[in-house]
């Protein structure tokens, strides 16, 4: 079978009897054609989700049975096949978090020796120990090379900008922007490494800027909603919802775990964990990072996933892309002038939950997520990744009635990135210093970076990975891999008593 891309796991929906998923492979063979079959477990469904340029985009929704232990499933296209892992029971899943899966420009290819290092480290973790579910955190494609390999566009990006906001997106340009994104799945996850990965490891996959393009969500309104930017994003998000959410297109299908609000956000229960995953891209503007429906919808929806009573998860993973917690970027910003060369960073530090226009939204979501934690008993843990280093950040809380058990603590994981390089050590040391002080955010809450557990530092600049393994104790060991490292960075977070 000559298979274009794929498959690609996708984690749909989690019970204790059963998982289910999907499976996508895009091929020039119809989709009722194609020969598919499981060792274990059911094909409930075939589908078409798309047709472009000859290519058929096709899903198979599948349901396998959970039993007491763990389990290996092995699937067959034609006469290859796959193998992925079904947790037991009553055992929560073995996790992996990752994220900035490529290169912001040409000139970050030369600073490493085998760009996909870390990917095979992630896949050698996973054959000593399966891992059942792979989150990846923004960043799974970098579509930067827009402006260049799009003529159309880059005839565009050289005309003055006031007439870059009156063009029209023109029919040329649609054609070649689509084809752009396509190739570009196809291209970066068809690397074997990365799709030995996909194909073994069932996803929850939420996008950051480089999936449409550098600082999405952060320009001028008139820039940002001018006919061609605009034009841009669509197509971006069609493959967004295509490659990384397996949704048919022509129906402008929603997710099974989707929440009901205008992005892409996703909840979805795993055992003793809720994984939230945050569309920060959709309804981004210099002003805001979600609306307020979009909030108000999302706590609404978490008041019902995150029960008070012994049944409810004992860990919400909340995925922000962005970080919440990071060294002061408006200080960064302001250094910017001085440093030698182009700094791959600065459209990023405009872009953080720490710019002067998101300050109020991000102090909102603090609140409501410290007011889960008491209110619900939940360990909330945030996952982050863009900014292409290690670090731990903790928000921590005096206010109300005393803290049990540290009930009152939020960790931040921060794993960036599995292929990009790290920012020059000059940016290392920036980012320690503006990290020396403790964040007062409101009377008796502070956020800070702490040093990482064993390594007497804030901040590793190294590409890496997290390996999120909870025991039967309800604590989850969080293990950053890191390259040039032997042994793992390890975090112990527990749930709240």
């Amino acid at each position: 079978m000559d298979l274009k891309l794929g498959p690609i796991l996708n984690l749909r929906a989690t019970e204790e009897d059963f998982w289910d998923l999907s499976i996508l492979v895009v091929s020039k063979t119809p989709t009722s054609d194609l020969t598919f079959r499981l060792e274990k477990g059911e094909c409930i469904s075939r589908s078409t989700l798309y047709q472009t340029k000859g290519f058929i985009a096709s899903r198979f929704d599948v349901r396998v049975a959970r039993e007491k232990e763990a389990v290996g499933v092995k699937y067959f296209l034609g006469f290859d096949f796959w193998i992925f892992n079904v947790p037991g029971r009553d055992t929560d899943p073995q996790m992996t978090f990752l994220s900035c899966n490529g290169f912001s420009a040409p000139s970050e290819i030369k600073k490493v020796d085998d760009k996909n290092a870390m990917w095979k480290a992630l896949l050698f973790q996973h054959r000593i120990m399966p891992y059942n579910l792979m989150i990846m955190g923004g960043d799974q494609v970098y579509a930067d090379e827009i402006w260049e390999r799009c003529s159309e566009i880059k005839k565009w990006v050289e005309l003055p900008r006031s007439k870059r906001r009156e063009r029209k997106f023109t029919s040329l340009m649609r054609d070649q922007v689509d084809r752009f994104y396509f190739d570009l799945y196809c291209q970066r996850w068809k690397q074997p490494v990365v799709a030995e990965a996909l194909a073994s490891i069932p996803t929850i996959m939420m996008w950051d800027d480089h999936d449409i393009f550098d600082g999405w969500g952060s320009y001028a309104a008139e820039d940002q909603e001018c006919e061609v930017y605009q034009g841009i994003f669509n197509i971006a998000r069609k493959y967004f919802a295509l490659f990384q959410q397996q949704l048919s297109i022509p129906e402008d299908e929603k997710h099974p775990s989707a929440l009901p609000t205008k992005g892409f956000s996703t909840a979805l229960r795993v055992g003793n964990y809720l994984v939230l995953s945050l569309d920060t891209r959709t309804e981004r503007t210099q002003k805001q990072v979600l609306s307020r429906e979009s909030w108000d919808l999302i706590w609404h929806h978490l008041d019902d996933l995150l029960p008070v009573n012994e049944g409810g998860p004992k860990h919400l993973l909340f995925v922000s892309p962005v970080p919440v917690v990071h060294a002061d970027f408006g200080s960064i910003e302001n250094l910017m002038g001085w440093l030698p060369g182009e700094q791959e960073l600065e459209d990023d530090l405009r872009d953080h939950w720490q710019s002067p226009n998101h300050r109020a939204e991000r102090l909102r979501m603090i609140h409501r997520l410290l007011g889960l934690m008491s209110d619900k008993s939940c360990r909330v843990t945030i996952l982050s990744g863009d900014v292409h280093v290690a670090c731990l950040g903790v928000i921590e809380s005096e206010r109300g009635a005393p803290a049990h058990g540290r009930s009152k603590v939020i960790n931040q994981l921060t794993a960036s990135g599995i292929v990009h390089p790290a920012p020059p050590k000059l940016m290392g040391w920036l980012l320690t210093q503006l990290s020396d002080e403790v964040e007062p955010i409101e009377q008796g809450i502070t956020a800070r970076m702490m040093e990482l557990p064993t390594q007497r530092k804030k901040y590793i600049l190294a590409r890496n990975f997290l390996s999120l393994e909870p025991d039967r104790e309800n604590r989850l060991w969080a293990n950053w891999y890191v390259e040039g490292l032997d042994t793992p960075v390890t975090k112990v977070i527990h749930a709240i008593e």
